[in-house]
C-alpha cells in the first residue's frame, strides 16, 4: 500500500454492504490496495463538499501526498495509479487532477460541463459500464491536458499545494455542481488543473432528467453564482 495516496469516498451504504460498493471491489479484487489506502465515509448524509473538506483538514498534518476524491460507483482499474498521479504533478505541474473535463466553457442552461463546453474544448476519457463485463469508453478529447473544469467522479489533489493555496470545495453545493463550482474557485486562485489518462469504470450514466428537483435547484444556484451577469443600467 502507498501510504502517501489516500482515496476518499462517500456512500449512503453501511460497512456491512461493503461488497455492494464498486470502489471497494477495486481494492478487494483489483489490486488497488497496493497503490493507495481507502477512506470510506459510510452512511454519509452530508454534502460531498463538506465531507471532502473535513478530510482535507484531517489529513493536513499526515504527510499524505495525494487525496483522491472518488464516487463510490467507480472501479479503479489502473496498475500505475500512484505513478500517474505523481507524473501529473511533478512533470505537468497539475495541482488538481481528474480524468475528464474542459479547457473552456460557456456557462448557460443546462449547467453540465460536457454540454457547456464545445467539442474542441473537451478533454479526457472515462469508461462506463453497459452491462455485465462490458464497458464503453466515453472519449471527450486529448489527455493529458490542462483544464479549468473537472468532472467530480474523480478529483485528486496534491495536498501540500492545496494547503498552501487555502482552496477548499465549495460547500454551497451538496452534490450537483459542486465539482464545477469548486474548480472555478480553484481557477480564480491560480491553481493548475488537468486531466490524465487514469483508467476508471463508472457505473452511473449521469443525470436522468433536467426536471429533477434537487438538480434544478442546484442548477439555478450555480447559474446565479457563476453565470453571465446582466449589464448594469
Amino acid at each position: 500500500m502507498d501510504s502517501k495516496v489516500v482515496i476518499v469516498s462517500c456512500t449512503e451504504k453501511t460497512p456491512e454492504n461493503i461488497s455492494d460498493v464498486l470502489l471497494c471491489q477495486s481494492f478487494k479484487s483489483g489490486g488497488m490496495s497496493n497503490f493507495a489506502s481507502l477512506d470510506m465515509v459510510w452512511q454519509n448524509s452530508e454534502g460531498l463538499s463538506v465531507a471532502y473538506n473535513r478530510k482535507i483538514t484531517e489529513y493536513a498534518e499526515s504527510g499524505v501526498e495525494f487525496l483522491v476524491f472518488v464516487h463510490d460507483d467507480v472501479y479503479i482499474d489502473d496498475l500505475k495509479f500512484a505513478e500517474k498521479l505523481r507524473k501529473a504533478h511533478s512533470v505537468l505541474g497539475f495541482q488538481i487532477i481528474g480524468v475528464a473535463g474542459a479547457a473552456a466553457l460557456d456557462i448557460e442552461f443546462p449547467a453540465l460541463w460536457h454540454l457547456m463546453a464545445k467539442k474542441e474544448h473537451r478533454r479526457g476519457f472515462i469508461h462506463h459500464s453497459v452491462g455485465g463485463m462490458q464497458t464503453e469508453a466515453t472519449n471527450f478529447g486529448p489527455t493529458p491536458a490542462e483544464v479549468i473544469i473537472l468532472d467530480g467522479v474523480f478529483i485528486a489533489i496534491h495536498l501540500p499545494s492545496i494547503l498552501v493555496s487555502g482552496w477548499r470545495f465549495n460547500e454551497n453545493y451538496r452534490f450537483h455542481h459542486y465539482d464545477m463550482a469548486s474548480c472555478l474557485e480553484a481557477f480564480k486562485l491560480g491553481l493548475k488543473m488537468g486531466v490524465f489518462p487514469i483508467h476508471l469504470i463508472h457505473l452511473s450514466q449521469g443525470l436522468d432528467s433536467f426536471s429533477d428537483k434537487a438538480w434544478r435547484e442546484s442548477n439555478d444556484l450555480f447559474l446565479a453564482e457563476y453565470g453571465p451577469k446582466e449589464e448594469q443600467k
